[in-house]
């Protein structure tokens, strides 16, 4: 809930219109959370994960740092504890650019001869019960490309996630959306303290007593299916850009698709028969296939049968 504070009415002031200021506090330090869970607190392990990039393109485009916070999080959704906080830094072999030093405060001679182990990180992901990120679409595809493997662990997004217009918030990034949950960033654009402001949204109890880690697990455990708008006449581009579809180029695809949830199952797909003129081909996506960059997918992945529920 936010956190809202009454303030005294100044003189003359209307009984209808009460001063109300908002206060916001700093995201808690690494140190202000406990290291282990209640005894006898049953719990879930999950990391969360953030990374610094030489730019968005993940094709020419490589990670410089990289945060993991292993949460414990109980029953509830509520995170009891931090079990470990770790971060590495790589070397990209070649000079940062201005934009990328400017944004994260990192140079060259800070990132020179360091390196991140692919085992180590392919043994982290593993250890845990699923891996949250703020905008998984991004960092999923930058980790993956880092270990030059595929882990299917299951993956949540924070931001995509969670329906944050029902909950009160205008949706944006999320050092926007922290704000209105009542906290800042002292600093941003480092992992670390991109991972600890993550897990302090994450905590947040929303008007409707649950967590937003609650509601990313509700997502994560729940069904998911990509739409792929295979054999889409050209014309029909346009309405699939405006309609959030995304473009895999890569040869195995070449199609618009979208990543629908069980809530805009129905809808999606009587605006995908009314526009395009036929069904979409519906693919089955669980958890731990979600937000892989699409020229990972498996080609021959068979149509699903819809449900006559969801219709």
């Amino acid at each position: 809930m936010n956190r809202l504070q009454h303030l005294p009415e100044a003189s003359g002031s209307n009984d209808a219109h009460k001063d109300e200021r908002r206060i916001i506090y700093p995201v808690r330090p690494r140190d202000a959370w406990p290291r282990t869970a209640p005894d006898g607190e049953i719990v879930r392990r999950v990391c969360v994960l953030d990374c610094e990039t030489t730019g968005l393109n993940a094709a020419k485009h490589q990670i410089i740092e990289l945060c993991t916070a292993i949460v414990l999080v109980n029953k509830e959704g509520r995170i009891v504890g931090i079990e470990t906080v770790m971060t590495g830094m790589v070397d990209p072999g070649h000079p940062l650019s201005s934009e990328i030093i400017e944004l994260t405060g990192l140079t060259d001679s800070d990132l020179s001869g360091h390196s991140i182990s692919s085992k180590q990180l392919i043994a982290l992901l593993e250890y845990c019960d699923g891996v949250v990120a703020f905008n998984a679409q991004f960092d999923r595809v930058f980790v993956e490309k880092l270990i030059g493997s595929h882990v299917p662990v299951p993956w949540g997004c924070a931001m995509t996630d969670v329906r944050w217009r029902q909950l009160g918030f205008e949706p944006g990034q999320q050092g926007y959306l922290l704000a209105q949950a009542g906290y800042y960033m002292p600093c941003a654009h480092r992992a670390k303290d991109d991972v600890l402001a993550l897990i302090e949204l994450l905590d947040h109890v929303c008007n409707d007593g649950k967590s937003v880690m609650a509601k990313v697990l509700s997502a994560l455990e729940a069904p998911a299916w990509r739409f792929e708008a295979c054999g889409a006449p050209y014309p029909f581009k346009d309405e699939l850009k405006e309609r959030r579809y995304r473009w895999a180029p890569e040869r195995a695809h070449k199609l618009w698709h979208k990543h629908v949830r069980p809530a805009d199952f129905r809808s999606e797909y009587r605006w995908y028969r009314q526009t395009i003129g036929k069904r979409p081909v519906v693919v089955p996506l669980p958890a731990g296939e979600r937000y892989r960059a699409s020229g990972t997918w498996v080609p021959t992945v068979p149509k699903v049968t819809v449900p006559d529920f969801l219709r």
